[in-house]
């Protein structure tokens, strides 16, 4: 059931006990005691009302439908009632029914009229409001009336109205002609509307009539055919949600409000009816009349425009009657003074008095008043406003007239004396004042259709007046006659039933709140849609039709003021309840629509699209499937379509939509914004799909036909260039999508000022210059699309998602990841509230958060996002491009390769692969392997396209998407240890990269690298030097010759010539590698001291040893001037220089340089270098220092346990190395161990027979000899002697 709202005794359940006094619950319903408060006098503001009406037409309320929720973009959607043809303001397939009566009110005038306007309050109060003119303004106010008085404003109206009344209005006959002479018979009276007298006449036979007249004649003078409600198509489309079954179709016309009438007729069922019309004959055939139009009224497709000419025709039946009681009258008072027939009397003012005074007859004025009630509330059916304001302002009259003279001349309702009548009064009283309160609140309803809202202010506190003072007089009859015993008790209790003023005054609330809404206070609007349901449950239940009308309402509002979740409940409340009395129709189809509207503002399309197909499904069975409900609803399920990303769907129901929209409209109609606007969606929606071309097309006819509907300065118009240009974006055309969109800002700017509009300009503008580089300018702009939107929107709007989400990307270009990270979460946030867990775009900005947390080297947070994201591309809604899921699938390879998972991250890239390649072959991806057999045939068909002269641009483009996966998945194996796997891998990738018909040089230079390196390191260096010359040409191809990157490659190179002992030719490398560096870099960069110190080592092999020792101190230099003396670089340089002078023979100095070297690598705190240790201890041995040489051995011997374990072989030599230096000093007992435990290790690592084992056998034995142990000697000599044994049988 529906929520409460904040105060319980809104929706607080009627006690049994009684009715109670509804004028203090009214008052109190809201806890304030002023009831009149929703009454006020503030400036106004327009939208629009519609006419609802009773099942029982006679005394209806006209109850203004509340405004609509529009649907975004559909800004010129006529508002369909569910009929086939519908009635728009351009589709006016069919003519409207002219059947309007010559102002019957302008008979009404008398110079006595003048005085009884100021004393005449009630009665008149209303009328002289309503003689203001319409308003001639077609915008949204009529403010511009309010800063004038109101007597020389109504003065200046009533002569710029009289200037425009033609002197002989025509009169429309029978079904299409006109006639300016109406018949006089009284058959032809019957059917026309009457003729009656607008003004008494003087006694020289003028009408009297004063310009500035504050009486009641003015409202009649608005007898011309214009109507003064001209918003065009586009501008009635901008309303929010109307009701559509309101205005026709299935629905009973006023369900909703449940405003009923079951007493009014009695007026034609009355004795005094009966006796007035001076016989049965008269009165039945008045009263059919009246029977028939109303049967035409309230019957399926309500037939209003034939109800007029019904109810004219009725009206003219009782004129007939009271044109024959005055010749009868007069007759008798002076016989022989009148001569004329009845066919033929004209009657005047003075007739109209004396039937008023007249006791027997003058129930016929209130007759004819109902009688005008009925066919203003007709006119109001059909939108005919001024002719509808014209009937009730003559109800009115007739009614007032009438009343004056049974209350003696005072302006006093006699409802309060109902205590002392008999039943049949009372019956006539409470129909009278009923039918004054009824008209008042439906002469509002017409006048604010006029944007006459203070007119309509006065009418609206005049009706709750009137009908609040009959419901106390009800309930203080019934309290009497219970009381007293009366024998009227019985009736009393049928008669005086409170239900239908309960509801009247209900329905006056609520017209009340959509007033407000008109003048533009929603809070006032909320409280009188409150009261007014607050009455309809305390009287009627929460399961009332009425409440459900009062909870759509307040639904509406809640849209307007973007409190979707209130609109949410109200609208689904009020379903609940109509549905239990009426099943599905098309107002549940209406309620359904609305709650897709709601859905799609706020989220998760899922529910717009649940609630949207329903709606579809009523409306093609209820309306069928070529009307305009259900091209509305199409337009819709589009919109909410492709905001899922179901392109597909989306442009399969807008086209039926636009279809069904072509084929009501006509041929004429190719031009109607309705079908503009679903042109404009298409093209958004094929933008969205990536087929700009036709995008393209639907844009420019939109553009075209608004601009000359609407004119080029107009928020449609900026609308359709806003889309223009984001599709300018999509096709990287950024200069022509900048000055699109500056001029959509332009104009929307200056037309809507800071709204949710200029926000998504300034959004996409942002976008332009990001995708140009500019990335601070973009921050600017999309930082200042987020506050414009904070502005208008104020609440967490799918926009704001969608610029959080930009704003996340240009952080992160900037590097600046926190801030990126913490837009992405907020956008992310929004999204899921909006779109559900499971919508793509969520997968985007998971994608965005997984990047980012990659680069801040989060890997095991960022594969958790990519893990996200591809759950949900994996979806089925959502897989539908394959495109889409593997740059997620490669995002997740690079975090699971980082986070050591490799055999996860092989898996992840695999399939990546895979899908890229069937998107290239066509066929499911079956490995690499399969993909290396078939690249045979890649090559084929890229070859015969080259031929055809066709684009190879985007198979080229997937072609290096493949290359760059199996490059990745390289990396992978190369981690894995399987060496031969990543250098497959490699050569493939470098294979489909040269297929490319566009040749990526940078990625050809990096993969041939990548395999020389591979090949190097296997030791073939030939096939090394091959693919290093690849990269080195493919370098100079996209960087020229004289870049530090070609000058790297160039070393490489040179690198490998030195390996296979080409000295000249790595020499020559070397030196131009020295030079491109030192032109790049200058003399004294790293890059040079590495190429310099290459160099020496090419001089020290080629035996030049003193230009090679001249180029190392070059290095030393250098490191020294850049690192400092003590960095480990220069230790390196330090240690090639002690070599050198090794080979040179000059131990004592290579023995500094070395020692140099080791107490730098100290002070760096590194490990010392094995090999330099090495050759220190060797030249300390040589040079007899065996104590510094014995102890450089065994720093060495824990160096290398250290580093390699205790079964290293260079562990044996060191220990070789350290005996030999003992056996040096004669001290061959020491060196026993050493020798041993070298043999042990090369036992375990070498096995049983290799020469090394030989070796250490021959010099244990040689030590066991000196040391005379026999016994040890013979032992190794044997098994040494076996060892040869074995290897020479």
């Amino acid at each position: 059931t529906w929520t409460k709202a904040k105060n319980s005794n809104h929706v607080r359940s009627r006690s049994k006990s009684g009715s109670g006094n509804y004028s203090d619950a009214v008052a109190k319903a809201l806890g304030d005691e002023d009831a009149m408060d929703v009454i006020g006098n503030d400036d106004a503001v327009c939208v629009g009302m519609v006419v609802r009406e009773t099942e029982s037409q006679a005394g209806v309320e006209v109850v203004p439908t509340p405004p609509r929720p529009r649907v975004p973009q559909d800004k010129g959607t006529s508002q369909d009632n569910g009929r086939a043809g519908g009635r728009g303001r351009e589709n006016e397939q069919q003519p409207r029914f002219r059947t309007r009566s010559p102002s019957p009110v302008r008979y009404l005038k008398s110079n006595a009229n003048v005085h009884d306007a100021t004393n005449n309050g009630d009665e008149l109060e209303s009328t002289a409001a309503s003689s203001t003119a319409p308003s001639f303004f077609t915008g949204r106010g009529s403010r511009s009336i309010r800063a004038m008085s109101p007597a020389r404003l109504k003065k200046g109206l009533k002569n710029r109205i009289l200037a425009n009344i033609p002197s002989s209005p025509r009169h429309r006959h029978g079904e299409g002609e006109y006639v300016d002479e109406l018949p006089r018979n009284n058959e032809q009276m019957q059917k026309l509307p009457p003729m009656i007298p607008m003004y008494p006449t003087s006694d020289d036979g003028r009408n009297s009539v004063e310009e500035d007249d504050e009486g009641i004649d003015t409202m009649g003078r608005f007898g011309s055919s214009s109507s003064f409600d001209v918003m065009d198509d586009y501008e009635v489309s901008n309303e929010p949600l109307v009701n559509a079954a309101t205005r026709g179709g299935e629905l009973e016309p006023n369900e909703q409000d449940f405003v009923i009438n079951t007493t009014t007729f009695n007026i034609f069922e009355s004795k005094e009816f009966l006796r007035a019309m001076g016989g049965a004959n008269d009165a039945s055939l008045a009263t059919n009349y009246i029977r028939t139009g109303d049967a035409l009224c309230t019957k399926d497709g309500s037939q209003f425009d034939r109800a007029l000419p019904v109810y004219y025709a009725g009206l003219g039946a009782i004129m007939s009657r009271v044109r024959k009681w005055t010749i009868d009258r007069r007759g008798d008072e002076d016989e022989g003074s009148i001569t004329a027939s009845p066919d033929t009397y004209h009657l005047m003012y003075e007739d109209f008095v004396e039937v008023a005074r007249c006791l027997e007859v003058n129930v016929l004025l209130l007759a004819m008043a109902s009688i005008l009630l009925r066919a203003g509330n007709a006119h109001f059916q059909l939108e005919n406003w001024e002719t509808a304001c014209r009937d009730y302002v003559s109800a009115q009259s007739y009614r007032s007239l009438r009343h004056k003279f049974v209350s003696g001349g005072t302006s006093r309702d006699d409802i309060q004396s109902l205590v002392g009548k008999n039943m049949k009064q009372r019956i006539i009283l409470l129909e009278d004042v009923k039918l004054n309160g009824r008209i008042s609140n439906n002469l509002a309803s017409a006048q604010s259709k006029r944007q006459m809202y203070e007119e309509a202010r006065a009418e609206y506190t005049k009706a709750l007046q009137i009908k609040q003072k009959t419901l106390e007089a009800v309930h203080e009859v019934a309290s009497h006659d219970n009381e007293t015993g009366s024998s009227n008790s019985a009736e009393s209790s049928k008669e005086m039933k409170d239900d239908e003023l309960v509801s009247d005054i209900a329905s006056t609330y609520h017209n009340i709140g959509l007033l407000r809404i008109n003048c533009d206070e929603p809070k006032k609007a909320e409280k009188a849609y409150k009261q007014s349901l607050s009455l309809r449950v305390k009287k009627f239940g929460l399961d009332d039709l009425g409440v459900s009308s009062s909870l759509c309402s307040l639904g509406d509002l809640y849209f307007q003021q973007r409190r979707y979740d209130d609109a949410f409940r109200s609208y689904k409340e009020a379903l609940r309840i109509w549905k239990f009395h009426r099943g599905n129709n098309l107002k549940t189809a209406e309620l359904y629509y609305n709650i897709a509207l709601v859905f799609y503002h706020k989220g998760p399309y899922s529910k717009a699209k649940v609630s949207v197909a329903e709606c579809l499904r009523i409306r093609r069975e209820q309306a069928g499937n070529t009307s305009l409900s259900v091209a509305s609803a199409l337009y819709l399920f589009g919109l909410i379509s492709s905001s899922m990303g179901d392109f597909n769907d989306a442009l399969e129901q807008l086209r039926e939509s636009l279809a069904i929209r072509q084929r009501q409209l006509g041929e004429n109609g190719s031009n109607h914004l309705s079908i503009l606007n679903v042109r404009h969606v298409i093209g958004v929606v094929l933008s969205l799909a990536g087929e700009c071309d036709r995008a393209m097309a639907s844009f420019s006819a939109a553009l075209m036909g608004r601009t000359q509907r609407l004119g080029k300065h107009h928020t449609a118009v900026a609308e359709v260039l806003q889309s223009i240009g984001v599709a300018y974006i999509s096709v990287n055309e950024f200069s022509k999508a900048l000055e699109t969109l500056e001029e959509a800002l332009r104009l929307r700017q200056s037309l809507l000022g800071p709204s949710m509009e200029v926000a998504e300009t300034l959004n996409s503008m942002s976008l332009v210059f990001f995708s140009c580089d500019d990335t601070e300018k973009a921050l600017e702009l999309g930082e200042k699309a987020l506050k414009v939107l904070k502005a208008a929107v104020g609440f967490d709007h799918i926009l704001f998602a969608k610029v959080l989400k930009n704003i996340g990307d240009y952080y992160q270009g900037m590097e600046s990841y926190e801030d990126a990270i913490e837009s992405y979460k907020e956008s992310l946030r929004m999204m899921t509230v909006w779109y559900g867990l499971d919508h793509m775009s969520l997968s985007e900005v998971l994608n965005e958060i997984g990047a980012t947390q990659f680069k801040q080297g989060e890997y095991s947070v960022a594969k958790d996002s990519f893990i996200e994201a591809l759950r949900i591309m994996r979806l089925a809604p959502n897989n539908i491009n394959k495109s889409s899921i593997h740059p997620t699938l490669s995002h997740l390879g690079h975090a699971l390769y980082k986070n050591h998972e490799l055999d996860l991250a092989a898996e992840s890239y695999l399939e990546s692969f895979n899908v890229q390649v069937s998107i290239v072959t066509g066929e499911e991806g079956q490995g690499v392997k399969a993909f290396s057999h078939g690249l045979d045939e890649i090559k084929e068909r890229i070859a015969a396209i080259e031929e055809e002269g066709e684009d190879l641009s985007l198979l080229s483009e997937s072609l290096g998407g493949i290359a760059s996966i199996l490059r990745y998945l390289g990396l992978v194996k190369q981690a894995q240890g399987d060496a031969e796997a990543a250098l497959f891998v490699n050569k493939l990738a470098l294979s489909v990269r040269l297929c490319q018909s566009s040749k990526d040089h940078a990625a050809i230079a990096l993969m041939a690298e990548t395999i020389a390196m591979f090949e190097f390191q296997r030791g073939n260096h030939t096939n090394a030097l091959e693919y290093f010359s690849q990269a080195l040409e493919a370098k100079k191809s996209c960087q020229g010759n004289s870049t530090i990157d070609v000058a790297r490659t160039v070393n490489n190179l040179a690198n490998i010539h030195y390996s296979l002992g080409n000295l000249d030719d790595a020499m020559r490398l070397y030196q131009e590698a020295l030079e491109i560096k030192r032109m790049c870099l200058g003399d004294d960069s790293d890059d040079v001291a590495n190429t310099l110190n290459n160099i020496a080592h090419v001089m020290v092999t080629a035996g030049k040893e003193q230009e090679a020792l001249q180029a190392y101190h070059n290095v030393v230099r250098i490191r020294q001037d850049r690192y400092g003396k003590n960095h480990i670089s220069v230790a390196a340089a330090l240690s090639s220089i002690g070599d050198v002078y090794i080979k040179l023979g000059k131990l004592e100095i290579a023995m500094t340089y070395f020692e140099q070297c080791i107490r730098i690598r100290k002070h760096c705190q590194e490990s010392n270098d094995e090999r330099v240790m090495e050759n220190l201890a060797s030249i300390y041995g040589k040079l007899g220092e065996w104590q510094r040489a014995e102890s450089a051995f065994k720093e060495i011997i824990h160096l290398k346990r250290t580093t390699h374990g205790d079964n290293c072989l260079e562990l044996a030599k060191t220990f070789d190395l350290l005996a030999v230096s003992y056996i040096e000093q004669d001290r061959y007992r020491d060196s026993i161990e050493h020798l041993q435990e070298a043999l042990r290790i090369r036992r375990v690592c070498l096995g049983g027979e290799d020469d090394e084992i030989l070796a250490s056998l021959n010099k244990l034995a040689f030590v066991y000899k000196s040391c005379e142990m026999m016994e040890e000697m013979l032992k190794v000599k044997a098994e040494f002697e076996g060892i040869q044994s074995r290897r020479s049988g």
